[in-house]
Formats: C-alpha cells, structure tokens, sequence
C-alpha cells in the first residue's frame, strides 16, 4: 500500500500521466505513477520544486505588485510591435 502524498504533487503527476492513459497499460501507468510519487517525494530538487506549488492562503490585504521585467521593457516592446517587418510571421504561407 502507498503512503499519502501531497494533493499538488498527485495532481502534477497524474496531469504528466494523461496523455499516455490508453497508450500504455494500466499497469505501466500505475508503476509510473508509484514511481514518480516515491521519487519525486524523496529527492531535495522535486520536493524544493514542490514546495514552491504550494498553494499559499491569500493575502489579507489587496495591492499592487510590481511585475518583473527591467525598467522601460514595456515601452520598448510597445515600440518593437509597431515596427513592421519585425518579428515572427504569423500565417501559413511563405511568399
């Protein structure tokens, strides 16, 4: 029998697992499963990344918060879109 694990790192597993659910066994699908909760509940980088998914209550208060980014990015971005010519092509054809 397994022991617990954290509901975050259930969910990050089982979501990683999905697209393979009905391209491999069953099986296959739960011994990866068991191995990816053994291992990434045990080793220091997983459980680091892990404890960084944490859900953290919200804050009692509501304010703003600067994003990051070096000062003038924005505006210099602004300034790059409405350069023509620059930039990657959107659309299907090459001519």
């Amino acid at each position: 029998m397994l022991r617990e694990f954290d509901p975050v790192l259930v969910e990050a597993v089982e979501r990683a697992l999905a697209p393979y659910r009905g391209k491999l066994s069953p099986e296959l699908i739960e011994h990866m499963r068991e191995e990816a909760l053994v291992l990434m509940s045990a080793h220091p980088y997983p459980v680091a990344l892990l404890q960084a998914m944490q859900r953290r209550p919200p804050p009692d208060e509501s304010h703003e918060l600067a994003r990051g980014g070096a000062p003038g990015a924005e505006e210099e971005a602004v300034e790059r879109r409405g350069r023509p010519g620059k930039g990657r092509r959107r659309g299907g054809s090459a001519g």
